[in-house]
């Protein structure tokens, strides 16, 4: 949405001064909006970070369960030393990319989930999958990046104090009393 009053400085300050009713409408669905996307925003990240975890918690299953058949001498001893280097690489890279480097180029994810194989070719679903949720994120946040407020979309706080001043900062004494006597109209005297 286009807006006429509402700009980056004055969501950077945290509020506004409203002077006119357009003024008002338009804080009021700039407020509307950033919420919308703030949590539009949290979801994303909530849904890429899930998909992470499950990813670690499917490995580490399967990693214990082929651990536990090597105890009865059926898998072989060099498909166990496989799967641990798998293993160890996979949440090794996964984890320094993605929680340390807080890297989501779709690329990257598929390449560091590409380990996940040497535990079973089950796993090859993860650089698929991390490939295309990848490409979900980064198509997410670019269309929230155009949008006002973008990362954190703090509310305004929405003043109407009938006066000249422009902010809540500008305020002085005058402007205040000038607000009083245009409000409260009296003659100067106190009871």
């Amino acid at each position: 949405m286009e807006y006429k009053y509402i700009t980056q400085d004055v969501i950077d300050s945290g509020g506004r001064n409203i002077t006119s009713p357009e003024m008002f409408a338009e804080a009021r669905v700039y407020n509307i909006e950033a919420m919308k996307n703030n949590i539009k925003r949290r979801r994303v990240h909530a849904l890429f970070n899930t998909w992470i975890i499950v990813q670690y918690v499917l490995l580490i299953h399967l990693f214990f369960g082929l651990i536990m058949t090597n105890s009865n001498s059926v898998v072989p001893g060099w498909r166990v030393a496989l799967a641990i280097l798998g293993f160890i690489g996979y949440t090794a890279l996964v984890t320094y990319f993605v929680y340390i480097k807080d890297c989501h180029e779709r690329y990257v994810l598929c390449l560091v989930s590409l380990p996940a194989v040497l535990v079973s070719f089950v796993f090859l679903i993860f650089p698929v999958a991390n490939f295309g949720m990848a490409w979900y994120y980064t198509n997410e946040e670019n269309k929230l990046s155009k949008e006002l407020g973008y990362p954190s979309f703090p509310r305004l706080l929405i003043t109407t104090v009938n006066s000249d001043a422009d902010s809540i900062t500008n305020l002085t004494y005058d402007s205040i009393r000038e607000k009083a006597k245009r409000d409260h109209p009296h003659d100067g005297t106190f009871l």
